[in-house]
Parts: structure tokens; C-alpha cells; sequence
């Protein structure tokens, strides 16, 4: 199965703008409901492997699967991902971020951190990052009529700083169907000329509670377990 990208966005303010994927044919034979996947049908490309729902699959991985991290091309932030090595790295059309991650050709879930820079005479603490970020991309998310559950907000810590976590659910409505994610996001005061921001989404596609437990579980295990490697802004190098 094969899914084509037309845009992201994190569930509203937290991307700006809408994940919207178009399911195609697939000829892989699939296992009966209720049986795993076979291992070596797992891949980078299809974590779901030849399960009979290959979504639900994935996804029940992303709940079992030990903490790692992803890192960008220049090596100078890591991220976390359960089972990382079945994350790739992406770009996303549409929307302005340091480095971007996918689970599979399907989408299963995605990561995206962004870099916000930060003037000299501005605060410079996650409460303060969260609200820039959000500011930035609510005029991107109404414009894609992005709908919003009411916002939670759940607080951690990250080397020795609270750490304000966002996480919502949102729907768009695409032609006659109307697909939903939950999401969530966090913001840190990783460098000292900006901030990082770091947001996933994973969509529902028939599987509501499953989708919520992964956000659920970047929320209470994965945001604190952010690395950045440099001190200052890190750049993409072209």
C-alpha cells in the first residue's frame, strides 16, 4: 500500500496545516485478523508487515517498542521515536522545520521538531517557545479548516527545565470523508538564541484508541527524552 503525501500539518496549531493521505491498492497477501505480522515481512517501509490491518500493527509496535532516537543528516539533534530505526527521514512540503520523520510509506505516525529563533530581550522558557509556535501556526490551520478538540496541556521535565506539552485531537474533512488524529507537542529551551519544538501526529484510520495510546505514550515517556547536540541554533545544511 502506498500513500501520497498532498500536505501536513500538525493537528492545527501544532503543525499548521493538515496531514492528508490518499490510500492506493496493495497486493500484499494479508494474515488472517488477530495474527502479528510475520517478521520478515517488517520493514522501514511497512512496519505493519503483512498483518490483516496493517495500521493497527504498526501502530501496536509503536506501544511495545523500546525508546530510540532519530537524528537529523548533520547529526546535531536527536529525537525520540519508538523503534527508531523504522522511522524515516523526510521532508514535508508546505510547511517551514529543521528535520521531519515518518513510520513507514504509510504514515502511520510522523515527527516533526521545528527551531523558533528567539530575540535577545525575549523570554526564553518552554511556556514562552509553546505560545510562539502556536501563534505562528493558527492562521496556517485555519486555513486548511482544520477542527480542534479542546487543547490539554500536561507539564514534564527536560534536563532540569519544565517542559509544557501540548495534545489534542483533530479532524479535516477531505471531499466526503473526514479523517482524524491525535497529536501533541512540546517545547523546549534547548539553545541560547532559540527554541525547539517537537510535534507528532498519528492518524486514528479506524483504530481511535490505539492512535490516542501512542500520542499518549510520546506525551508521558518520549517528549523528556529530547537530545539536541549543539548549544546554539542548529542550520540545515543544504
Amino acid at each position: 500500500m502506498r500513500r501520497t503525501l498532498r500536505s501536513i500539518a500538525a493537528v492545527a496549531p501544532v503543525l499548521g496545516a493538515a496531514l492528508l493521505l490518499i490510500a492506493c491498492g496493495s497486493s500484499v497477501q494479508r494474515l488472517p485478523p488477530g495474527k502479528p505480522p510475520t517478521p520478515k515481512s517488517v520493514t522501514r517501509a511497512d512496519p505493519g508487515g503483512d498483518a490483516h490491518d496493517p495500521h493497527l500493527a504498526a501502530l501496536t509496535r509503536l506501544l511495545k517498542a523500546p525508546w530510540g532516537r532519530r537524528n537529523d543528516k548533520d547529526n546535531q539533534l536527536h529525537v525520540p521515536t519508538p523503534d527508531w530505526k523504522n522511522w524515516k527521514r523526510v521532508r514535508y512540503w508546505g510547511v517551514e522545520h529543521f528535520v521531519g520523520f515518518r513510520y513507514g510509506d504509510d504514515h502511520h505516525a510522523i515527527a516533526v521538531a521545528f527551531v523558533i529563533d528567539v530575540k535577545e530581550d525575549e523570554p526564553l522558557d518552554s511556556a514562552s517557545c509553546i505560545a510562539r509556535f502556536e501563534k505562528s501556526g493558527r492562521q496556517r490551520a485555519k486555513s486548511y479548516s482544520v477542527e480542534l478538540s479542546p487543547i490539554s496541556t500536561h507539564y514534564t521535565q527536560w534536563e532540569g527545565h519544565p517542559v509544557v506539552v501540548k495534545y489534542v485531537d483533530a479532524y479535516i474533512d477531505m471531499g466526503m470523508s473526514r479523517n482524524f488524529y491525535s497529536g501533541a507537542y512540546a517545547a523546549y529551551p534547548a539553545y541560547t538564541d532559540a527554541c525547539l519544538v517537537y510535534a507528532v501526529a498519528v492518524p486514528w484510520r479506524d483504530q481511535e484508541d490505539t492512535a490516542r495510546a501512542v500520542r499518549d505514550r510520546f506525551v508521558d515517556e518520549g517528549f523528556n527524552q529530547m537530545f539536541p547536540k549543539t548549544e546554539t541554533r542548529p542550520y540545515r545544511k543544504e
